[in-house]
């Protein structure tokens, strides 16, 4: 992966969708990834705003809804969204995809039990680095929102060590990661959370992500 020639390779449309596919198993939709992987733009923004539903203000979860129903076709997949979008509103918690304070903390942190690393670096400092602040910067890539408002959140988010080491599992390098469209780096961004639940929280998320043979956190 050293030179972009070699990266280029690996940014197909297939590829691309790579995260975004692992992100929608890891959500309990395995049934549904072939109608999520013909349209990845319309769902990317989808699932990534559902994994960090309950910690975006009323008028992005307002525009996440709408998405779901007027977006997309309507199948049965639409029942299924918007059952996860109820379900956190019911028990917050439910979810090992839906990120808490601790995982934010722990991602922006992330650095000091992997050996040989170079250019890591904290994108965001404490008290900043917040899980408002990592839920709006994913829900804003995924939207393909303004540069003005996503430009330093992606600049610094895409460069994170933990990314980088999630976006390894896929076989991808430094320079593929940073010509990713925005299906894959909000899923890359999920799935680098659930990577810290894996280790430091929960038997049943490390059994969960081996038994879907993704993110095996000792590889990292």
């Amino acid at each position: 992966m050293s030179s972009p020639a070699v990266a280029s390779r690996y940014v197909t449309a297939d590829f691309k969708n790579a995260p975004l596919i692992a992100l929608a198993g890891l959500m309990g939709l395995k049934n549904y990834i072939a109608e999520i992987s013909k349209a990845p733009e319309a769902y990317s923004p989808i699932l990534s705003g559902i994994a960090v539903y309950r910690h975006l203000p009323p008028a992005e979860r307002k525009s996440i809804n709408n998405a779901i129903l007027n977006d997309i076709p309507r199948s049965n997949l639409t029942s299924r969204l918007m059952g996860l979008v109820s379900d956190q509103s019911v028990q917050p918690y439910w979810y090992m995809w839906s990120l808490s304070d601790e995982e934010v903390k722990d991602f922006f942190t992330y650095s000091s039990a992997t050996a040989a690393i170079t250019g890591q670096f904290n994108p965001l400092s404490a008290p900043e680095a917040t899980v408002a602040t990592l839920a709006g910067a994913v829900y804003a890539i995924a939207k393909g929102g303004p540069s003005a408002i996503v430009s330093q959140a992606v600049a610094s988010l895409k460069r994170s060590e933990l990314v980088m080491a999630v976006a390894r599992r896929f076989g991808l390098g430094p320079d593929a990661v940073r010509t990713l469209g925005i299906a894959a780096v909000p899923a890359l961004i999920v799935i680098s959370g659930l990577n810290i639940m894996a280790k430091k929280q929960s038997v049943q998320a490390r059994r969960e992500l081996a038994a879907r043979g993704l993110l095996v956190y000792s590889d990292l």
